[in-house]
């Protein structure tokens, strides 16, 4: 990849963070067009957005943003109260720059159904607020596209600090090994160009032996054509952002016949430098818990792109340092080793990396507030379709969730807040007020910690769900028959199969089915569950409870025929060595343990796998019972082993058509244990003898 490409890819990598930004920005502004500081900073991502657009080819998106950056550019420094069908106008834009973007980026030749329209409508809201016709707006526009002097010139000095600021972290992003960033001022007289001086001059020696060289020229004392001298510079400032191998002596060279107050040259430091000083403040104030963390927040902050590749590759060199760990730790030949020195080195090999394995864990780590403010904007937007109105109460946004798993619960949470609104609201106020509730109804999304797992719930004040219904709906269906006994979790679960809706009307939104099947499965791929809670006329609640990682698991170590599984704790609800009297074996259909009223199916997993082992009876051995979306069943183990962490390995070609195994991993003993998928040790086809 070329410095070019390197550069370009930042910039679409940040084009992204702007738009995303905007999108969240535009709606807060949309609850509170008051607040002039957030309309400042709107401004400030679409000015960066445009510069950036323009420099990289992406016309068509620099031209919108041209014009929405005039219409915010008005009312930011008149102050002037925003209209709300303006406001409209303001989300709508946004929503053309996000779709615009896409098209820039996969070259599409064609453009977005709105842009023509709402470029139109931004056009004639400019041209009414500064009270000229239309055509000499357009006119003037033209002007300022081919005067390069005014297009490339800053009218705020604020911003053009901005845009040397960003360029000068697009660098230090992407700056190799062995070269040096600089940031050079020039402030010539008006007198330079009869010394024999001028910008050009010096720009053209830095080029000589840069790698990159970028420049910005402040023009705001430009004359007039009437006052213009050629004779005289009226440039006030340049500035000039050097990356080149040369040391700061021999850039300074270049400019040894200028005096001191002309020139300035300030060297960069590299970002790893500014995160090492962060870290040595803290650890020469670390004899106090307290003053370190005095100290760590009061420190400057600095952060730094990792390509996403190399913190995967780092994760599982830890997790095999932690699986190298564990077999010293655990081996019999060193445990046998009676030397107090050798076990005190191994308990701190022990801690060392449990705490790299944190650190490392936490990098991967991202609070899950982007994608709740994406979520406001969804609301947003159905609350609109459907004429609903509704508050959104946001908890917990500050939980941390895997980066890897992040870009997998955006559609999830889509299906079911639209679900929510369309069809767990009541219809119409009437309705609410009716049944004594407010006409304003309420979703609350929520993510919060839970037994080891990361909970996110999307809570509704609706109706409810009316089980006889879903009953009625999945036997007319086939899915159950009319003769089972199920409980409220396996009843609300029946919504979630393929094509199963209660809605009497079909729309792109309605039906607690539509989406939900879709829901399920991408759940499942993260390792997660879906949990339904629901009490008629007050309302629902989605709970998608999932693990705190995609690449480490919390499992439940069991023994049967000689060979170690792995039960995840997420499905494990209890487990016991049953009395004699609870086991019962009917014809055709197993043993079962009746426990607490229920009749729960025992699984072998010896007969699973078919492994050759003496048959024992299910009082002989032990029984975990585990929470299936069939319902709970209980799995036959010999012995149990023990709990902990694991890194899970992905297994070959030929055990990955195993829907009963769902990994692999490597035990501190070396012997390597497979990790069981409890949902498929039982079809959901069975599952008729759960029940009360």
């Amino acid at each position: 990849m070329t410095k070019q490409e390197q550069v370009k890819a930042i910039f679409i990598e940040e084009a992204g963070e702007i738009i995303e930004k905007l999108d969240v920005d535009i709606l807060r502004f949309e609850e509170n067009s008051a607040d002039f500081d957030l309309l400042n900073e709107i401004f400030r991502g679409v000015h960066t957005l445009k510069g950036n657009a323009n420099a990289f080819g992406f016309t068509r998106l620099g031209e919108f943003v041209h014009h929405f950056e005039d219409v915010l550019d008005h009312y930011r420094s008149t102050k002037e109260d925003v209209e709300e069908h303006h406001l409209e106008l303001f989300v709508g834009s946004v929503d053309v720059i996000k779709e615009v973007m896409t098209c820039e980026l996969d070259a599409l030749p064609d453009l977005p159904a709105d842009y023509a329209g709402c470029l139109e409508k931004i056009k004639h809201l400019i041209a009414s607020k500064k009270n000229k016709p239309l055509e000499s707006i357009i006119k003037v526009n033209s002007q300022v596209f081919n005067d390069l002097a005014i297009e490339f010139a800053f009218d705020d000095i604020q911003l053009q600090d901005t845009d040397i600021e960003k360029c000068i972290e697009i660098h230090q992003a992407s700056r190799t090994e062995g070269l040096n960033l600089y940031r050079i001022e020039l402030t010539l007289d008006a007198d330079c160009y009869k010394r024999g001086f001028d910008h050009l001059l010096f720009l053209k020696l830095l080029a000589e032996n840069a790698t990159s060289l970028e420049s910005f020229f402040e023009l705001d004392n430009i004359p007039s054509l009437d006052t213009f001298s050629s004779d005289e510079n009226a440039i006030t400032r340049v500035t000039a952002i050097l990356l080149s191998a040369q040391t700061p002596n021999d850039v300074a060279e270049n400019f040894e016949y200028l005096s001191d107050q002309e020139y300035s040259i300030v060297l960069i430091e590299p970002i790893v430098l500014a995160i090492e000083k962060v870290q040595a403040v803290v650890v020469e104030k670390s004899p106090g818990a307290e003053v370190a963390k005095t100290s760590s927040a009061n420190a400057p902050k600095s952060t730094i792109r990792i390509d996403t590749f190399k913190l995967d590759e780092l994760f599982d060199s830890v997790g095999e340092l932690v699986i190298a760990q564990n077999f010293i730790a655990q081996n019999e030949k060193i445990r046998a080793i009676e030397d107090e020195s050798i076990s005190r080195a191994i308990e701190t090999l022990s801690k060392i990396t449990k705490r790299i394995q944190d650190r490392v864990m936490s990098l991967r780590m991202v609070a899950i507030r982007d994608t709740f403010d994406k979520m406001k904007r969804v609301v947003r937007d159905t609350s609109k379709k459907t004429g609903k109105e509704l508050h959104l109460n946001v908890q917990g946004e500050e939980t941390e969730i895997d980066k890897t798993m992040i870009d997998s619960l955006s559609d999830p949470l889509i299906h079911i807040i639209r679900n929510a609104i369309d069809h767990g609201l009541e219809a119409d106020a009437a309705e609410r007020l009716s049944v004594g509730k407010k006409v304003e109804g309420t979703i609350t999304l929520r993510a919060y910690h839970k037994s080891g797992s990361i909970v996110i719930s999307v809570s509704d004040d609706g109706r409810g769900i009316n089980k006889e219904k879903v009953l009625k709906k999945a036997i007319e269906r086939g899915i159950i028959a009319g003769d089972e006994h199920l409980t409220d979790s396996q009843i609300f679960a029946l919504i979630m199969q393929p094509g199963f809706s209660t809605a009497d009307t079909i729309s792109d939104l309605s039906g607690r089915g539509v989406g939900l099947d879709v829901v399920k499965t991408s759940i499942e791929k993260l390792r997660g569950k879906i949990e339904i809670d629901s009490k008629e006329g007050v309302g629902t609640t989605f709970s998608m409870v999932l693990p705190l990682t995609l690449a480490i698991i919390d499992g439940m170590l069991v023994q049967a025929a000689g060979e170690i599984y792995i039960i995840p704790t997420l499905s494990v609800v209890e487990s016991f060595r049953p009395e004699r009297e609870i086991v019962h074996a009917l014809k055709e259909k197993g043993e079962f343990v009746s426990l607490r009223g229920q009749h729960i199916p025992v699984i072998r997993l010896s007969d699973i796998f078919e492994l050759p082992t003496k048959r024992i009876e299910p009082w002989e051995g032990i029984l975990v019972c585990v929470e299936t979306e069939a319902g709970r069943i209980a799995i036959m183990v010999d012995e149990l082993v023990g709990r902990q962490q694991v890194v899970i390995k992905p297994l070959g070609k030929a055990l990955a058509k195993l829907k009963e195994i769902t990994g692999g991993a490597i035990l501190g003993s070396g012997d390597i244990a497979l990790i069981l998928n409890v949902d498929e040790l039982r079809p959901l086809i069975e599952a008729p003898h759960g029940g009360n």
